[in-house]
């Protein structure tokens, strides 16, 4: 049953009671009114008859005194509302009053008249010779009252159907915005969040509208929240997963089902354990212990096993999951990220960074058995070729010495200082003692001089820009054995015409301390790719001593297109 309906039906009986309590009103006033106009009918008509029945002056018991009563009947016809009947002295009915013309032939309902016909007393008098009865006669006031009453029905009746009427009518029209209300309800049932209502005249409808919109807009927003989440969720690349109190999983993200290898009904309902390799099925328990305290684990660093046996290692991380109806613990949120690869990269950087540390070891003592042997080289060795030399000469100057021992001799001059020259060479190679003395900056460019002497087909270019005083021994012979090994390559290989070798000092990017930046180009043939792979020793070599600096090594080549290698050597790392 509709509201409209109902609202109507309410009216409806309301106003039917109202008019049966105003009928029941009116039929009781209408009867006292009938019965006071009944009794007053019956007394004027008693006392009108009593005054002229015995203020007359007739003999009783005589012909003439009845002819005289019967005569004053008739000529007095009808009294009002009262019937006047004249009976012998035997029963006999002598007269009866003539019947009211008032609305002749019409007569009120029966029902009508039961409820309003008085209960009035008939007047009986008695005469000399018979009986005179007065009956009070209510048929034509009852009359007027029924016709009064057919309007006041009439009335009441159009009055009732133009109420309701017109209430249906309002009702319906204030309703109307009711159907756009359950549309509205209709879309938000079907998923539809956007969905709006207009503003209404009704205030008590505007309210509603206001409300249907403010918390559509919050579902709609609560909606697009959910949405997001479990699209984090379901696209997270790290597994995700919900323990109950009990430690069985009750959810399982796409990502954990690619890590661990189980399908969401595989593992749905299933305990934790199943994850936890032997000697670590405890970790599940404690963890659990510690967010049922509302506490977090974040970030530990464990094994789990995989569908297939594999042992991985994870970091995970645990949170309580909260009923927001009663905030209690009703189980865990848990987050797991392969770190296996990371663990290896840092193992391989572990081994990496003891393997650059075990290389400058080695480095270091190279280059410090570089320095002893070019030590002895020039204090030993150097000492006895010059002894020689010595020798050959005094004997070559001696005088009354044959020709032949002079040439002899002088011969042996020759070959001691070719080589001590040569030994001087070698010195130089192993260790230069002019980064001891003069520099970096010095020592490049005599070195570069002994480059052009020994190569004067090739142009050698050097460009120094910077500071170059203050590097350190380490990064100062890294840079000194890279050019030479860079110059013998292109000496060797490159077949190249021009050469240039620039060193720069300059802030590193970001401004964080500064960087040593060396390039060594040639325009030669190139090299092959084969060339610039870890087999290249001298290459190798290269690296492996920037590398030692925690610095940059890279190749520029390419075939007929020239060679370049670019360094780039970290001054707050030097050694």
């Amino acid at each position: 049953m509709s509201l409209r309906f109902r609202i109507n039906l309410l009216i409806t009986v309301l106003m039917l009671l109202f008019i049966l309590a105003m009928g029941v009103i009116i039929v009781d006033d209408t009867r006292k009114s009938i019965k006071e106009e009944m009794e007053g009918t019956n007394r004027v008509t008693a006392q009108l008859l009593t005054t002229v029945l015995y203020s007359s002056q007739f003999i009783p018991g005589t012909a003439t005194s009845r002819q005289v009563v019967l005569d004053f009947l008739k000529s007095l016809g009808r009294v009002r509302a009262s019937d006047i009947k004249l009976y012998d002295g035997i029963g006999t009915l002598v007269y009866e009053s003539p019947l009211s013309q008032y609305k002749a032939g019409r007569w009120a309902p029966g029902w009508f008249s039961r409820l309003v016909t008085p209960k009035v007393e008939i007047v009986t008098l008695t005469i000399q010779g018979g009986t005179l009865v007065i009956t009070p006669d209510a048929s034509r006031s009852i009359l007027d009252a029924w016709d009064d009453l057919q309007y006041l029905i009439w009335l009441a009746l159009g009055f009732f159907i133009a109420v309701n009427v017109l209430v249906f009518w309002f009702i319906g029209r204030s309703l109307r915005p009711l159907n756009q209300i359950l549309d509205g309800l209709s879309q938000m049932e079907q998923g539809n969040f956007g969905v709006r209502l207009p503003k209404f005249p009704l205030p008590e409808l505007s309210s509603i509208s206001h409300t249907f919109n403010r918390m559509a807009g919050a579902l709609q927003d609560s909606m697009a929240e959910n949405r997001r989440l479990a699209l984090i969720v379901t696209q997270s690349s790290d597994a995700i997963m919900i323990h109950d109190l009990k430690g069985n999983i009750s959810f399982w993200n796409p990502a954990a089902e690619r890590l661990f290898g189980y399908t969401a009904e595989e593992i749905t309902g299933r305990s934790a354990t199943l994850l936890a390799p032997a000697g670590r099925e405890n970790e599940i328990k404690e963890n659990l212990e510690i967010v049922v305290c509302r506490n977090l684990v974040e970030n530990v660093e464990t094994q789990r096993l995989t569908k297939d046996g594999r042992l991985i290692d994870v970091s995970l991380s645990a949170a309580p999951l909260i009923d927001p109806h009663n905030e209690y613990v009703i189980g865990e949120i848990c987050s797991m990220r392969d770190i296996t690869e990371r663990k290896r990269a840092q193992q391989a950087a572990r081994e990496l960074e003891e393997n650059r540390r075990l290389t400058q070891l080695i480095q270091s003592h190279v280059e410090e058995e570089r320095r002893n042997l070019a030590r002895e080289l020039h204090d030993e060795l150097g000492q006895y070729v010059t002894a020689v030399k010595t020798i050959g000469a005094s004997i070559a100057n001696r005088s009354g010495s044959a020709p032949e021992v002079r040439t002899s001799a002088q011969t042996i001059v020759d070959v001691a200082a070719r080589i001590y020259d040569a030994m001087h060479g070698i010195i130089s190679r192993l260790r230069p003692s002019a980064l001891d003395y003069l520099g970096l900056t010095e020592t490049l460019q005599d070195s570069i001089a002994a480059w052009r002497t020994r190569h004067p087909e090739l142009k050698f270019i050097l460009d120094i820009s910077g500071r170059l005083d203050d590097l350190g021994e380490t990064i100062n012979i890294t840079v000194y054995r890279i050019v030479q090994e860079c110059l013998t390559n292109v000496a060797r290989h490159a077949q190249a015409s021009n050469v240039k070798i620039a060193v720069k000092r300059q802030r590193a990017e970001g401004g964080a301390g500064e960087v040593l930046q060396l390039a060594v180009c040639d325009d030669g043939k190139g090299t092959p790719e084969e060339a610039k792979s870890e087999g290249h020793f001298g290459l190798l070599g290269m690296r492996e001593r920037v590398q030692a600096l925690n610095g940059s090594f890279s190749i520029d080549s390419a075939p007929d297109r020239g060679f370049c290698i670019n360094v780039i050597l970290p001054i707050e790392g030097k050694k």
